[in-house]
């Protein structure tokens, strides 16, 4: 980060710095239990294989996130644009802490069906991250006053990956120790820092950008109207973060869990995780020079042409997952002021919401059931990434399509 975005940074409200406390924070407790589902697995599914506990255990994220990720997202997305970004972000904090806090107390050796108590709290955790995680994105780039900035979207994006990080040393930790002690410590650490984080934004004021708008349009919620004259904008949000969503898991969930080399000793991910950060704040400067769409179209582009050879030649974990991240980091980087700038600001909860919504019921969860699924039947990581290839290659004819068809509409 060069010196002139340092001292911008110094100059951001608190409120800023909050929202970007609370990404760092929700995406520990939405990342932890994926890092340490191998380990939890064998306990959560004594009667199974060693492959299916492990494959029923990610089965569980991807229920929760299916069941009602999207019930908190419409639910949260209207809130914002009636009540308030604020408004969001406090009630989803909470929420959210206390579901990963309980996670730590569940009695999983006392429990013949210990599974099904963290299937309740992951679906849980992601009804409060269908408010949390774009909620606390929105406050921060608001309270930021920056116009379709990309580095600002990277820097929303770099304290979650700060999150990913803690996350991931702690659950490589408890693998390392194999002490149930462990376990519980990682999940408790994320209620506290959801609680904490919950303080915080009680001390925050509402962004300028919503205290703008007149009164009357705040009471105009009419979802089926928006969605009517939304959809291209929908449309392309919707296969942009399912990119995100399965590209990001496939890279740091799935790879590391299926690379001969990737055993519980292997820090590869943690390092790629850091990388990951750096790679974020290249990104968003990249994209205010040449322009967000254009740097997104090309970071999905060099990804669509790298992930089979990477995957057919590479077999070093972390340089494989470096590849990856680099391509993929052209697009998290500015994603998010993208999405902010699609919809207008008494409406931008709900576009950005019901995005998420419906990309994370379908794909969120996915990759590494689906993944795991090829890979037993093929044994071949190279057809495993299909699944990806075939993402990131709709997702690309969706945005040059929706792009032929804006300047068409002009």
């Amino acid at each position: 980060m060069n010196l002139i975005a340092l001292d911008k940074a110094k100059a951001f409200p608190k409120e800023v710095w909050i929202g970007w406390i609370s990404s760092l924070v929700e995406a520990y407790n939405m990342a932890i239990y994926s890092f340490i589902a191998p380990l939890l697995a064998p306990l959560l599914f004594q009667q199974t294989t060693a492959w299916s506990s492990v494959f029923f255990s990610y089965s569980l994220v991807f229920l929760g996130s299916c069941l009602l990720y999207p019930a908190g997202a419409i639910y949260y997305g209207s809130i914002g644009d009636r009540y308030g970004r604020q408004k969001i972000c406090i009630y989803s904090t909470l929420g959210l802490a206390i579901a990963t806090g309980l996670m730590g107390l569940i009695p999983i050796h006392l429990l013949k069906d210990g599974w099904i108590y963290f299937l309740v709290l992951i679906s849980a955790q992601h009804f409060f991250s269908g408010g949390e995680y774009h909620g606390s994105i929105v406050f921060s780039l608001e309270h930021s006053e920056q116009k379709q900035n990309g580095l600002m979207s990277s820097l929303s994006c770099l304290f979650a990956v700060f999150g990913l990080v803690v996350a991931n040393g702690l659950a490589t930790l408890s693998l390392v120790m194999q002490d149930a002690f462990w376990i519980r410590a990682c999940f408790l650490i994320g209620g506290a820092g959801g609680l904490i984080s919950y303080a915080l934004k009680n001390h925050c004021r509402e962004t300028p950008a919503f205290c703008a708008l007149k009164q009357p349009l705040l009471q105009e919620v009419k979802w089926l109207s928006f969605v009517q004259q939304e959809w291209r904008k929908i449309v392309s949000v919707v296969f942009l973060l399912a990119f995100f969503i399965v590209n990001y898991t496939f890279i740091f969930i799935f790879l590391p869990l299926i690379n001969s080399e990737a055993n519980i000793q292997n820090f590869s991910t943690f390092k790629s995780l850091m990388a990951y950060g750096v790679l974020l704040i290249l990104s968003g400067i990249l994209a205010d020079k040449l322009g967000m769409q254009k740097t997104i179209l090309m970071g999905i582009g060099l990804f669509s042409i790298a992930i089979i050879p990477s995957t057919a030649l590479c077999k070093n974990l972390f340089v494989l997952q470096m590849i990856l991240t680099t391509c993929a980091c052209l697009v998290i980087g500015p994603i998010h002021s993208w999405m902010l700038h699609q919809f207008k600001i008494s409406q931008r909860c709900r576009g950005i919401f019901i995005s998420s919504a419906i990309a994370t019921s379908i794909f969120g969860g996915s990759t590494v059931p689906i993944c795991l699924l090829i890979f037993e039947k093929s044994h071949s990581l190279v057809m495993c990434s299909f699944y990806p290839l075939i993402l990131a290659v709709s997702t690309f004819g969706c945005l040059i399509c929706m792009r032929q068809q804006t300047k068409v509409s002009a």
